[in-house]
């Protein structure tokens, strides 16, 4: 049987060198069992040889990486269309792996020893976090960006199912035939699980008068992994990421056969009864050539009756054995040896299953067999269940009723979907739990955990369910619980009688695993926004790239000129990103000083002041200018990442505290260019008969200008370092005014720069960049702007969180640094002094006005100060620098101040 032809053979896929024929049934796993495949991957902790089991998604035991995705359920995954399938752990090979060592050198890794071991000396555990990283895992994760197109789809129905079993399906076709617009959702084919016979075919029947109707959907292999407020369940495909957004919610996802704990259970050649019957009934393949069946259920004789006439009509095998209760026995086939009221006590074999150990009545007997098939009873796939506590949501089937009969499934679907308004999800708790008796075996698959491990961590004080869960990582694997939380729920029970409740917790997203492009799904910038500009900069040939949702120029083909331009003559930026507001009314100052920390109240008109805007934790938000006008209103801005959420700070705080203020966002409507550089005045003077000497405009000051025919609100700044003027005027005058200076500046050799060569400007000023030099705990004092803090002042926002930080030993800071040589360290480069990590740098630049690299990083204080010199390490090598202070360029600002 292992190496029987494939039905209806053609395709293939290559498998570590193999080529794989597979039918047009076949699941990637069936292929490979077919071909003689039977070690499928490793174990997570212990590199054990890991075999299929289930056959239904629920264990990590098929975990493969399929076409360079890791993680794939190859059980469930069509074979059709993939190319390439390998297992993702093993040393130097899956069937013959070196770190299988590790399961006789156990006893060096009991539960939680990652908490305790390898702590001193404090070096050792970053090598040994290395090391448990490289031997643990499911297979590498692909660094090149994904090829997923996948777009997203909403969904109005009035009753969704999740699940295409028969309940589900009774439940969709009762609520079509009441009228209603139903979406059935199966994570599979519908009806491809089920063996050949009587219940596939009343799946088929259902199916089919369920799709004659018009207002009937269906999506097959399609996964429904959440059930969020709303409600909003997402389902994921092949193509879409659908957001359905049902009236109510029919969950019908059925059960899983539960795992037994005894020694060995987990040798390959140990299966679940619905993974042996669909291999055997659907792919026409035996789990073995000697088969024993233990179960203990009505299903489970049905398991058997598929595995006895599949298996011994093709001749792959037979089922020797079968363990069953007295009350059972009469349902086993004749010419199969009934072992009554037996339980299987032990699994034996090294690799994979060569006998097992049965007890009845108080005798032991060994049978030998190369697979052990298990149907022991149901624990309900009852996980998105568990998640709607307070939506419209009934379970249906063996979900809500593990082991109800195939009529009483329809029966229930039928009843659940004529509920004119359900009640409120009640999670299923009718499956009665495990008794742990066995004092070895293993609880999880996913993760390798034993009972003796569970022993070991109540043993050691962890005796809560959410405790013990964590410290064990038991229910923390690819299966989400599935197999293990009912002996969790067990091994608490049994040593704290009283203690549960019986009552199942809730649970949380994803009830399955899902990809984080496929979360991602559709995700667009929502709006690509353009400067009154933009035309302009395409025209001259600049490189446009993002700035937030903005699109920028970030060069026009010559950094280094444009850098000159501004260094030597004279230049022109589009700043009209900047986010602008006019504030007025009277109590715009009373705001203006509340959310700034540095004084407004005594800024004279026509000045302008630096100001940072920080949060209640006293950590930086944005930073901008604030610009008192004429007319005692006000002119801010903010940078071009926070102008939008500076609208809703502005207006919150005015509600917050009762102010009457008149708030305007004239972030669209007022567009800007700054002209900086030591010519920069000149050119003015050659569009305007305003004043724009110093008098006229001081170094922080503005005033109003009319500047090529256009009135202008011109703004002295500093942020590159130069003499610069930012003009502010009316957008639809932009294309007018920068038309205007461009002819102008031919004079003076005039180009135009972009943010490439802005970002080396603002940091030879040792000017930060909010975001990118900052991170969420930034405060001003650790990135040298103390300056802009007035701590005198009675009230501002963050100022009692900036009291409490200042008593505090300051264990990091944003310092500038220079690094000589032939190159500047690359930005993230990581800081070491001593042979110490101290930090990291942010921004990195080669300067040309220093001849050499500067740079701004975070750096920690290992000695209650910074190092004064410091070993940057990045892809290309290391570079030492100089930890300096003040900025680079022009320190005492005389140019700026011109």
């Amino acid at each position: 049987m292992a190496t029987a032809e494939p039905r209806s053979a053609g395709a293939s896929f290559e498998f570590e060198g193999r080529t794989i024929p597979s039918g047009a049934d076949d699941t990637i796993a069936s292929a490979l069992f077919r071909a003689g495949v039977r070690t499928f991957s490793r174990s997570f902790k212990y590199h054990r040889r890991r075999s299929l089991y289930c056959l239904s998604g629920d264990c990590p035991n098929c975990l493969m990486t399929v076409d360079g995705e890791p993680a794939v359920r190859t059980c469930v995954t069509p074979a059709a269309s993939v190319r390439r399938v390998a297992r993702g752990a093993g040393w130097p090979s899956a069937d013959r792996d070196a770190l299988s060592i590790l399961w006789r050198l156990r006893w060096l890794m009991p539960v939680g020893f990652y908490y305790k071991s390898m702590i001193r000396p404090r070096w050792l555990f970053p090598i040994a976090e290395r090391v448990i990283r490289r031997i643990a895992g499911l297979g590498p994760v692909p660094r090149e960006p994904s090829e997923s197109a996948k777009e997203r789809l909403n969904h109005h129905p009035d009753v969704l199912v999740i699940g295409g079993g028969i309940a589900g399906l009774a439940a969709a076709l009762a609520a079509a035939d009441g009228g209603e617009r139903v979406l059935l959702v199966d994570e599979g084919a519908i009806g491809e699980r089920i063996a050949p016979g009587a219940l596939r075919d009343r799946i088929g029947v259902l199916r089919d008068a369920f799709a004659r109707h018009a207002s009937a959907s269906i999506l097959e292999r399609a996964t429904a992994f959440g059930i969020f407020e709303g409600p909003l369940v997402p389902v994921i495909d092949a193509d879409f990421l659908h957001l359905v957004h049902p009236a109510r919610i029919v969950v019908a996802t059925g059960a899983v056969e539960r795992h037994a704990v005894f020694p060995g259970n987990d040798l390959p050649g140990v299966w679940l009864g619905r993974g042996a019957s669909r291999l055997a009934g659907v792919h026409g393949l035996s789990p073995g050539r000697a088969i024993v069946v233990a179960t203990n259920t009505a299903e489970g004789l049905l398991h058997l009756d598929v595995l006895h006439r599949n298996v011994t009509r093709q001749g792959g095998g037979a089922v020797v054995a079968a363990v069953v209760p007295a009350s059972l026995a009469s349902g086993v086939p004749a010419g199969i040896e009934v072992i009554a009221d037996g339980t299987v006590v032990e699994a034996s074999g090294s690799g994979a299953l060569r006998s097992v150990v049965v007890e009845a009545a108080g005798r032991r007997r060994t049978l030998r067999c190369d697979a052990l098939v298990l149907s022991l009873g149901l624990e309900p796939r009852d996980g998105l269940l568990r998640q709607a506590e307070f939506e419209a949501v009934l379970g249906a089937g063996d979900v809500a009723r593990p082991g109800c009969s195939a009529e009483e499934a329809e029966d229930d679907g039928r009843r659940t979907a004529g509920a004119a308004v359900p009640e409120p999800a009640a999670a299923s708790s009718q499956s009665s739990a495990p008794q742990l008796g066995s004092a070895e075996g293993f609880v999880c698959l996913c993760e390798d955990v034993a009972v003796e491990e569970f022993e070991h961590a109540w043993d050691e004080g962890y005796r809560s369910t959410e405790l013990l869960k964590r410290y064990s990582t038991v229910t923390m694997g690819a299966c989400q619980g599935a197999l293990c939380h009912a002996h969790l729920k067990a091994f608490v029970r049994q040593r704290s009688p009283g203690s549960w409740t019986g009552s199942p917790t809730r649970a949380r997203p994803p009830a399955r695993t899902v990809r984080l492009e496929d979360l991602a799904a559709g995700a667009r910038v929502p709006l690509e926004h353009h400067t009154s500009l933009h035309e302009r900069h395409v025209a001259s040939g600049a490189l446009m790239d993002w700035a937030g949702t903005w699109k920028r120029p970030s060069n026009y083909g010559d950094v280094a000129q444009e850098y000159r331009a501004v260094r030597e003559r004279v230049s022109v930026m589009d700043v009209s990103t900047l986010g602008k507001y006019r504030v007025a009314g009277p109590d715009a100052t009373a705001l203006l000083e509340h959310i700034y920390p540095c004084h407004v109240g005594d800024l004279k008109p026509w000045r302008s002041r630096y100001t940072l805007l920080l949060n209640e934790a006293g950590y930086l938000l944005d930073d901008g200018m604030v610009c008192k006008l004429g007319d005692g209103s006000y002119y801010v801005t903010f940078t071009s990442s926070g102008g939008d959420g500076a609208e809703s700070w502005l207006r919150d705080w005015t509600d917050e505290r009762g102010l009457t203020v008149h708030i305007a966002n004239v972030t669209a409507s007022r567009s800007a260019i700054n002209v900086a550089g030591p010519r920069a005045r000149e050119l003015l003077s050659r569009l305007s008969s305003d004043a724009c000497d110093a008098q006229a405009i001081p170094y922080g000051g503005l005033r109003e200008m009319v500047v090529a025919g256009v009135n202008c609100l011109v703004i002295r700044v500093a942020f590159v370092g130069e003499l610069s003027f930012e003009l502010h005027h009316a957008s639809r005058q932009s294309e007018a005014l920068w038309d205007s200076l461009l002819d102008a500046g031919r004079e003076f050799d005039m180009l135009p720069h972009g943010l490439d060569a802005l970002k080396l400007l603002r940091l030879e000023k040792g000017h930060i960049l909010i975001g990118q030099d900052t991170d969420f705990d930034t405060t001003p004092s650790k990135v040298g702007l103390d300056f802009a803090v007035k701590m005198s002042k009675p009230d501002f926002v963050g100022r009692t969180a900036l009291e409490r930080i200042a008593k505090l030993p300051r264990e990091r800071s944003l310092l500038p640094m220079t690094f000589a040589g032939a190159r500047a360290p690359e930005e993230g480069a990581q800081l070491f002094a001593d042979g110490a990590h101290v930090g990291n740098v942010t921004s990195s630049r080669w300067s040309p006005a220093l001849d050499c690299g500067v740079a701004l990083g975070w750096v920690r204080h290992p000695d209650g100060a910074p190092p004064s010199r410091v070993m940057a390490r990045d892809t290309i090598g290391h570079t030492e620098g100089v930890v300096t202070k003040g900025p680079f360029y022009d320190p005492k600002g005389e140019r700026l101040r011109a």
